[in-house]
C-alpha cells in the first residue's frame, strides 16, 4: 500500500471520528484505527492534514492576574493542550500577560481552562474570607497548583504508557506532546522571542491549613480530557 492510500484511508477514519451520524463505538473505533496506522505506518500528522486543513500556529496571549501561583497554573495546564506557556509583561501590580503557544484552537481552549481555574481559586478563596494577596489566599493556590501538577503528570503517563492494549494511540499521543512542543519552540524561535527558565522563588506555603485545603479543592477540579478529531486536527480539549 502506498502512502498516499495509507494517508486517505486515515483521513476517512478521521472523518468517521467526527461523524456526528456515526455511533460512539464506531467513532472510537475510527480513531483507533487511525492511531494505529500513523504508528506502524510513521504518518506524521502534518501527512494527514491537507494544505488547507492545517491549522496555524499561534502565540495567544490574555491578560490575567499576576500572583504566582495563578501563573503557575497557566504552565501547568498548557501542556494538557499541546502548548508551550511563558508570562510576558507586567501590566500592573496585580496584572500581566499570559501566552499560550500552540495551534490555534488548543492555546484558546488552554487559556480559557487556565482562566477558569484561576478564577474557580479565587471565588473559593474569597468565600473562605480571604482577599486575593492574602498569605491564606497565596498558600491555598499553591496547594490547588501542587496537586494539578501531579494529576496532570498522571494524566501525562497514563496517556504515553501501553497499558490499555492500544499501542498505536499510546505511541501517537506520546510522539504528539514531543514534536508539539518541538514546533511551539521554533515558533517561538522564528518570532525571535527566547524564553528564561524561571526560578522557584515564593514557592513555600506559610499557612498548612490553607495548603492542604488548596490540596483538596485541586483534586476536585474537572480536568477530563477526550480526544477528538476536528476538520482533520487531533485535538485534546475539555
Amino acid at each position: 500500500m502506498t502512502e498516499e492510500k495509507i494517508v486517505n484511508r486515515i483521513r476517512k477514519m478521521l472523518a468517521l471520528a467526527s461523524d456526528n451520524a456515526a455511533s460512539e463505538g464506531e467513532r472510537d473505533n475510527a480513531l483507533r484505527m487511525a492511531y494505529n496506522l500513523m504508528a506502524k505506518y510513521n504518518i506524521d500528522q502534518s501527512k494527514v492534514e491537507s494544505v488547507e486543513e492545517q491549522e496555524r500556529r499561534v502565540n495567544y496571549d490574555i491578560t490575567g492576574w499576576s500572583m504566582l501561583w495563578a501563573v503557575h497554573i497557566h504552565n501547568v495546564i498548557a501542556p494538557l493542550f499541546f502548548c508551550k506557556y511563558y508570562r510576558g509583561r507586567k501590566i500592573n501590580g496585580t496584572k500581566l500577560e499570559h501566552h499560550f503557544v500552540g495551534k490555534e484552537s488548543n492555546a484558546v481552549t488552554a487559556s480559557y481552562m487556565a482562566t477558569f481555574i484561576v478564577t474557580s481559586v479565587l471565588k473559593e478563596g474569597r468565600a473562605n474570607g480571604w482577599h486575593n494577596l492574602s498569605a491564606e489566599m497565596r498558600s491555598f493556590g499553591l496547594g490547588v497548583v501542587h496537586k494539578l501538577q501531579e494529576r496532570v503528570t498522571e494524566i501525562r503517563k497514563a496517556a504515553e504508557q501501553d497499558s490499555a492494549g492500544e499501542p498505536g494511540t499510546a505511541i501517537v499521543l506520546a510522539s504528539l506532546y514531543k514534536t508539539e512542543l518541538e514546533a511551539n519552540l521554533a515558533f517561538l524561535n522564528n518570532e525571535g522571542i527566547g524564553l528564561k527558565k524561571a526560578g522557584h522563588r515564593g514557592r513555600a506555603a506559610n499557612n498548612i491549613g490553607a495548603y492542604q485545603a488548596g490540596q483538596e479543592f485541586g483534586g476536585s477540579i474537572n480536568l477530563n480530557r477526550q480526544v477528538s478529531a476536528s476538520g482533520g486536527h487531533l485535538q485534546i480539549g475539555n
